[in-house]
């Protein structure tokens, strides 16, 4: 009805129209209105329905020529001189010749005419007329008021002529059809306005679009819409724009006052706003109509749209794709925002809109749904046709980009910004109206929490009307922007989507990103993280997952807790997001760890945490470095961040800026993975060591690493795979990883002593060792061993204090003997943990990491024993051989850290040796000289006790090993350490082949070892050689030949089959190899060499071997025969010792009560005298 009523207003105008005698039309001539040129035919030619529009209304013939002789009243109405001169008056109401005259030579415009308008036809008044009305701004203010008061008459009686209706029912007969009930000149008029885009007719076309420019005019003239407006045009001052008297019919306003509504539209009262909605809708095809449009474009629409023709909205769309250019006037820009502002409250304003998006409109009835108004709001256009199920073409969606970009350009379009943002903007932003510049200022004082509620709320939905996350070309600003960054870091990424915005906050630590570029890139990102449908990317895929789990997207209210939701679920194994829907999660996760203020949870949480530990720079490092000391507020919205971070190393802004070439050198693979899972992260810390790693790169893993360390949860492979086994074995280890780890690790550690089944899932098990291997790289990573050894390091190993390689730990264990009790006990169980895991041990994997691959692959447990082996046969480098000897010394120098001896000695060392290992448990440094096998040797060769097979084999093995390589028996090592370095440095290397005890073997036979200590461990180790010949390796391989010939069937051990080569070497009868006899004879020559100078317990050893051998009858004449002989050269020659000091002073020194050879085995082994064992023999 509002329409109705509107167009009945100009109605009233044109029904009481009565027009002046222009006289003749000249032939052939061309009359130009407004922007459309009509050519006129002679006026012999005018006869019935063939007369042309431009001669209908306004161009009178000469007195009887009637040019619609059919029709009496239309050329009464159109002006014939003389007729109709009376009729005229009567109806105008006006005295004397009223517009029965030409305008031309009318007393009251005559002068102006003929000032401003000569150049134009005097004949047509309709020609003069526009002449007055479109002429610039300084002519209309320079019309007389006599003639400005006469063109405001002559308007108004002819738009109130109600005879109209017979005139225009010859030239729009047809048309008429659809206003069957219109009776009045006023309503008919209204009628064909309203159907103006269904008119075929040419010349119909033309009358009502020259009637329609006289009626938008002047507001006044639309006398409904005066009506309705009246109150609005008071309240906003609207009703004197041009400083007239509005009173007094003065005041030819030409629309200012339409206009200056327009403006202020928001104010406007809620009838007055329908009405001017409606005056935008008829005057939507022809910017001429928009008068106040049409004045402030007039050399725009020169300089932009010349060769436009007017009609169906074209000069508009023209003259709106032209509003960013720097050029376009002020004045221009201003009146586009008004057209851009009225549109927004109505979309049929848009003739250009309805006319592209006309079959998506109708096949979507978005126009005609039962619950839409009468003015259909843009933003309801828009979403109606996003949600609808109809393809848009091409030239709706670019219809479409077009408004959106436009509502972005200028902040003025959207009167809910202009109502609710105007004190923020004329305080911090002014002046920057153009290029979108205003709403970006908008959004950046939002992110500094300075703009109102109601502000924020209105930026908010321009941003989610216009899908600003949906491209970047819709923001021009930002557009131009980062152009150049977009052209460096996403020039391979099509424009027209989300993907560039992406690339963009993806790259945002680039060194080819701008400053201006990222900072724009913030502002609009920070709204899009606060509103779920601001990103359409993720709306889209997301929107079955939010109907399934978060109660739907139409919920009011709730789009900032839609993003919650689906997070709570992105890691749900039981109600997980679909595929589609989870990438879009983490893509969305990714661009809000740029900035705190991309995070609103992290943001609003942590606030108070941010001003006690942070600057405004590097927030987030600054927070996970806080990690524990976090209020618990802020500490749950940052643990499941940090954990994110673990899984998807793009998260972590911090590490990409500085290991983003890394990433490309050593984990390609991993960074083509959508969410690489942790993958990247590993692959990283994998390379951290690499020389070729870069130090910047190596640094932010490390610090990444330590902030891993507070809580278990936060590294996501780590939680995800053994948040089970925690759960159930080690829930009171607390959330600290250090503990968590030394939890599994010893439950898994058990498991393989015990020979169970492990208790651990095999993940869990892959992830504790990923882990440890770490803590064995690097110590920082181990808090609770770098915070005990911190002085030590200083002390022992300052060039280490900073190294984030395995050095530092490495050099602990090689000091184990040096360092402080507290550091040793964390030193001590890393080792065990270790030596008990070799494949845990980051040293051992990086120094022989090629000889694993290649022979120890699928050991795992028994990985150092493998390698051993293989430096026997030279397979290893030096780098590995060192390292694998290491770990051997340190297995043979304390029981504890040689899990196979515990594994198969367990119940021996508890029976034999009890006192050892209760010593053991309460001080672990007792046993760092390998008093344990040291005890179990004894028990094994001197007091013949049976060991379990096991346990026997193993003690065996262990002492042929030893016999091989002297540094793997501690005691002999510091005995005789110094001495083979002087004595035996030929032969030192390589290692493992028995020749530095050989070495050592001959000092002594040679009687050039003197040392008493090392006597004593040379001594030792004959006693073992003598009980089994195969721990003396140089001895076993010479006679291994005789051993199968002459001994085949004597079992091992017990000095069986030495007994039966040595009975062998005094047989006649009996070829040895030569090598073997030699050996054999130099073996006697040094156990009869042993009897002379070695101590008591020893010798006390050695024959307590023999009284158990089998053999001993052999053993006990031999050795028997040699004390004789000395005790006879002894009465002849006198004391044994006399003149040989060296044999007086070891003796001396073995036998002295303060000799420092009380080693601990004497605890463990009866002190039987020489003498003594010889009676009982």
């Amino acid at each position: 009805m509002q329409l109705i009523l509107i167009v009945l207003a100009w109605i009233v105008h044109l029904s009481k129209s009565q027009m002046g005698q222009l006289g003749p039309i000249p032939s052939q001539e061309k009359l130009k209105f407004g922007e459309t040129n009509f050519e006129v035919r002679d006026r012999n030619e005018l006869t019935g329905n063939e007369i042309p529009v431009a001669a209908l209304p306004f161009n009178g013939g000469a007195a009887g020529n009637n040019i619609a002789p059919n029709v009496p009243y239309l050329n009464d109405a159109i002006g014939n001189v003389g007729r109709v001169a009376e009729t005229a008056k009567k109806i105008a109401g006006i005295p004397g010749r009223g517009l029965t005259e030409r305008l031309s030579s009318s007393p009251q415009c005559s002068e102006d005419y003929l000032k401003f308008c000569s150049d134009v036809s005097k004949m047509n008044n309709l020609a003069v007329l526009e002449c007055f009305q479109n002429s610039n701004k300084d002519t209309r203010l320079q019309l007389s008021p006599e003639c400005n008061h006469h063109l405001w008459l002559y308007k108004n009686n002819v738009t109130q002529d109600r005879r109209f209706k017979e005139a225009a029912a010859t030239v729009c007969r047809r048309e008429l059809d659809n206003c069957p009930d219109m009776k009045a000149g006023v309503e008919l008029l209204s009628c064909l306005m309203e159907n103006s885009d269904d008119i075929q007719n040419t010349h119909c076309r033309q009358f009502v679009g020259r009637m329609e420019v006289v009626v938008f005019s002047d507001f006044r003239l639309m006398r409904d819409f005066y009506d309705k407006c009246s109150g609005s045009v008071s309240k906003t001052g609207c009703g004197v724009v041009s400083g007239d008297s509005e009173d007094d019919g003065e005041g030819h306003s030409q629309g200012a006052t339409i206009h200056c509504l327009e403006k202020n539209l928001q104010w406007v009262d809620e009838s007055c706003r329908g009405a001017l909605l409606r005056v935008a809708e008829l005057s939507a095809d022809d910017y001429t109509k928009d008068r106040a449009l049409y004045f402030a474009c007039r050399e725009d629409r020169e300089r932009f749209c010349g060769k436009e023709v007017a009609g169906n909205g074209r000069i508009y769309k023209c003259l709106m794709d032209h509003k960013k250019d720097k050029h376009m006037s002020d004045t221009c820009f201003e009146a586009l925002s008004v057209r851009q502002k009225m549109v927004t409250k109505d979309v049929k304003i848009d003739r250009s809109l309805i006319k592209n998006c006309n079959h998506e409109i109708k096949d979507s009835h978005c126009l005609s749904r039962p619950d839409a108004s009468l003015e259909v709001t843009l933003s309801s256009l828009i979403l109606c046709l996003e949600e609808s199920d109809v393809q848009l073409s091409g030239e709706c969606e670019s219809e479409l980009f077009d408004i959106r970009r436009g509502l972005m350009e200028d902040y003025k379009v959207n009167p809910e910004i202009v109502a609710n943002c105007q004190t923020e903007i004329s305080q911090n932003c002014d002046g920057l109206r153009r290029e979108g510049k205003t709403l970006h200022c908008l959004m950046q004082k939002g992110m500094k929490f300075m703009l109102s509620k109601d502000c924020k709320t209105a930026v908010r939905d321009l941003l989610r009307e216009v899908k600003a996350g949906s491209d970047y070309r819709l923001d021009p600003y930002l557009a131009e922007v980062c152009q150049k960054s977009i052209s460096a870091l996403c020039s391979n990424l099509k424009a027209g989507n989300a993907k560039v915005i992406s690339c963009l906050l993806d790259n945002v630590d680039s060194n080819l990103m701008e400053e201006k570029c990222a900072s724009n890139l913030y502002e609009l990102q920070y709204f899009i993280s606060r509103d779920f449908k601001l990103d359409p990317n993720l709306a889209h895929s997301c929107k079955a997952d939010v109907n399934s789990f978060c109660g739907g997207m139409d919920a009011p209210d709730r789009s900032s807790e839609l993003f919650s939701c689906l997070h709570i679920h992105l890691h749900n194994r039981d109600e997980g997001l679909s595929p589609e829907c989870a990438t879009q999660m983490h893509r969305a996760l990714r661009q809000r760890a740029s900035d705190v203020s991309l995070n609103p949870n992290i943001e609003e949480k942590c606030r108070g945490d941010l001003g006690r530990f942070c600057d405004v720079n590097k927030e987030f490092d600054c927070l996970q470095t806080h990690f524990a000391e976090l209020e618990d507020r802020c500490k749950s919205v940052m643990q499941p961040f940090i954990t994110e971070e673990s899984e998807d190393i793009r998260m972590n802004k911090a590490l990409m800026k500085a290991c983003s070439p890394m990433l490309r050198k050593y984990c390609k693979a991993e960074l083509k993975r959508k969410v690489d899972e942790g993958e990247a992260l590993d692959c990283l810390i994998s390379h951290k060591s690499d020389p070729e790693m870069d130090a910047r790169c190596t640094a932010g893993i490390q610090h990444f690493q330590i902030v891993l360390l507070t809580d278990y949860t936060l590294t996501f492979k780590f939680k995800q795979a053994c948040k089970d086994d925690v759960k159930e074995y080690c829930e009171n280890s607390g959330k600290s990883k250090d503990a968590v780890l030394s939890c599994l690790s010893e439950k898994i550690r058990n498991q393989i002593l015990k020979g169970e089944p492990p208790l651990i899932s095999e993940r869990c098990r892959a992830q504790v060792k990923f882990e440890v291997l770490q803590q064995s790289e690097d110590i920082k990573l181990n808090p609770s061993l770098y915070k005990a050894c911190r002085d030590d390091l200083n002390s022992l190993c300052p060039s280490h204090t900073t190294s984030t390689t395995d050095a530092a730990l490495e050099c602990l264990r090689k000091n184990d003997g040096r360092i402080s009790d507290k550091c040793y006990q964390k030193v001590f169980d890393k080792q065990e943990e270790l030596q008990e895991k070799p494949d845990w041990d980051y040293h051992l994997m990086q120094t022989c990491k090629r000889y694993i691959k290649m022979y120890c692959e699928s050991t795992d447990d028994e990985m150092l024993d493998c390698l051993y082996g293989h430096i026997k046969e030279g397979h290893l480098d030096q780098a590995c051989r060192e390292t694998v000897l290491v770990r051997m010394m340190e297995r043979s120098r304390n029981s504890r850290l040689n899990p196979t001896l515990k594994r198969v000695c367990y119940l021996d060392m508890g029976r034999l040796c009890p006192a050892i290992r209760e010593e053991a448990r309460e001080d672990r440094k007792m046993d760092l000289q390998g008093a344990m096998i040291s005890c179990l040797q004894d028990h094994m060769y001197a007091k013949n006790e049976q060991l379990s097979p096991q346990c026997a084999k193993y003690i065996r093995h262990f002492t042929m090993e030893t016999a091989l390589n002297y540094e793997l028996d501690p005691q002999l090592k510091n005995a005789c350490g110094e001495i083979a370095k002087k004595k035996c440095h030929r032969v030192l290397i390589p290692p493992g082949g028995g020749l530095v005890l050989e070495c050592l073997k001959d000092l002594v036979e040679t009687k050039e070892l003197t040392d008493p200590k090392c006597m004593k461990q040379i001594l030792k180790l004959m006693l073992e050689g003598v009980a089994d010949i195969h721990v003396d390796p140089p001895l076993a391989e010479a006679c291994a030949l005789d051993l199968t010939h002459y001994c085949n069937g004597v079992p091992q051990g017990q000095g069986q089959q030495m007994a039966c080569l040595l009975e062998a070497l005094e047989d006649s009868s009996v070829t040895l190899q030569a090598n073997c006899e030699k050996m054999l004879k130099d073996r006697k020559e040094l156990w009869e060499y042993a009897a002379e100078v070695a101590p008591p317990e020893t010798v006390g050893k050695l024959f307590l071997q023999i009284h158990h051998s089998p053999s001993r009858n052999y053993f006990c004449v031999s050795i028997l025969s040699f004390i004789a002989g000395v005790l006879f050269f002894g009465i002849f020659c006198g004391r044994a010792t006399e003149g040989n000091p060296q044999v007086i002073e070891i003796n001396s020194a073995l036998y002295s009560p303060s000799s420092q050879l009380q080693a601990t085995e004497d605890r463990q082994v009866e002190k039987i005298p020489l003498m003594r064992e010889g009676l009982v023999l």
